[in-house]
């Protein structure tokens, strides 16, 4: 009888060994996703900041020229 609570006690630690592990991969799948979310928000900005300097200077030329 005392095999019983045993062998629970061993699948329950093996379950949770193997639910830590699982937390800390997607953990660090998560990390890895928001970098790389956050470098493309990041170049979207400067994106917009190149465009408007451009249009900028084209306006600036624009006026310039004629």
């Amino acid at each position: 009888m005392t095999e019983a609570p045993k062998s629970l006690d061993d699948q329950l630690q093996e379950q949770r060994e193997q639910l830590e592990s699982q937390i800390k991969e997607l953990e660090a799948q998560l990390m890895r996703s928001k970098e790389g979310y956050l470098k493309i928000l990041g170049a979207q900005e400067f994106s917009a900041i190149q465009k408007k300097q451009a249009e900028s200077t084209e306006t600036t030329t624009e006026v310039v020229d004629p």
